[in-house]
């Protein structure tokens, strides 16, 4: 096994140990500031510290510093939207760092590498996420009424509010790409800025999945092409709500389509393949510490008696930041969003 995977291995059984060891230097460093938070406030120090550890481990296991240097300007945005002091995340980097090296001297000297990294970019101005709302948009307006009803917990209102804009003409795909994309993302800037709290935007995702689930009976009317898709999110990513799209797009364009939804294992992929004797397998990731796991799975899949040669396009956030080489991961093609993907697969299938 080389190295890189050995370390991200040792990172993630060694993750709970390590993040207790973390929280404790750290508090060590700055008793005065951390005393304050209580009991509570150390356990949640020692689960945020594990959130790291993945992150890291997914940088080394791709030779990728960019990985975990994007991840820890994410968490010094959000740390500086809660009010946090600004050393708070350079002491976790270095606590982080004098943990492992305690725990392997070995291991210390590679992620010593890495985790200066995410270091210099801390030293980099914090650059404010502008609003994902485009006024000059033909559909802002809506976007904006939409928005404001989920974020007021009105998921009738956001409903009726698509329903009659479908039903004055506008294309599903456009509300797909022009009002439900950019409201997801609207909304997870309006938490990463501390504006709106998980819950809330665990509501906000839900109702949009309800809403486009009463699109269906519009989505599911077309004249089919004899094509296959299959949608899906690898075995532990639990972001669906993307692939989702994408499958629906899929059946707005004549594809058959069956969606498997989030953390769907190798083995349900290549069954599922052979059973729906698909054409295409599309698969997401959001996370980019799930990025080996993508990898593995279309490994398996690869090696596989019947879909080892199925067309696999790739996709999702943890794609999309890094797409330049998206091509390790031994897919056939890789798209950004839910049109490019079935232009990418209408090509591969000759259509």
């Amino acid at each position: 096994m080389e190295k890189s995977k050995q370390i991200k291995d040792f990172l993630e059984v060694r993750k709970n140990d390590l993040a207790v060891r973390i929280v404790e230097l750290q508090y060590g460093m700055q008793p005065d500031f951390w005393k304050t938070y209580g009991d509570e406030g150390k356990k949640l120090s020692i689960r945020d510290a594990g959130y790291h550890l993945p992150f890291l481990g997914e940088a080394i296991a791709e030779n990728n510093p960019e990985i975990f240097s994007k991840y820890v300007v994410w968490v010094k945005t959000l740390f500086h939207n809660l009010k946090f002091p600004d050393d708070v995340v350079p002491k976790t980097l270095e606590c982080t760092q004098l943990a492992i090296e305690e725990a392997s001297p070995e291991y210390g000297q590679i992620t010593a590498v890495f985790i200066q990294a995410g270091l210099n970019e801390l030293n980099k101005p914090l650059q404010s996420i502008s609003s994902y709302i485009q006024e000059d948009e033909p559909l802002a307006d809506v976007l904006k009424a939409y928005l404001n009803a989920l974020l007021s917990g009105d998921k009738n209102k956001a409903a009726s509010l698509i329903m009659e804009t479908f039903m004055k003409g506008c294309p599903v795909k456009d509300i797909y790409l022009k009002i439900f994309q950019p409201a997801q993302y609207e909304v997870g800037r309006l938490w990463m800025s501390n504006q709106i709290s998980v819950a809330k935007e665990h509501f906000c995702s839900a109702a949009t999945q309800m809403i486009m689930s009463q699109l269906y009976p519009y989505i599911f009317n077309n004249e089919k092409k004899g094509k296959t898709f299959i949608g899906a999110c690898v075995g532990g990513e639990l972001h669906e709500i993307g692939i989702r799209m994408v499958a629906d797009f899929f059946e707005m364009e004549g594809w058959d389509t069956y969606y498997l939804g989030a953390n769907t294992p190798a083995s349900v992929l290549i069954n599922a393949a052979e059973e729906y004797q698909a054409d295409v397998l599309g698969l997401s990731v959001a996370l980019p510490y799930h990025r080996s796991l993508l990898k593995d799975t279309i490994s398996q899949i690869r090696q596989s008696k019947y879909a080892r040669d199925l067309k696999i396009i790739i996709g999702g956030v943890a794609i999309n930041e890094f797409s330049k080489n998206w091509n390790i991961f031994g897919a056939d093609a890789y798209a950004s969003d839910a049109l490019g993907a079935v232009c990418e697969a209408e090509k591969m299938v000759e259509i």
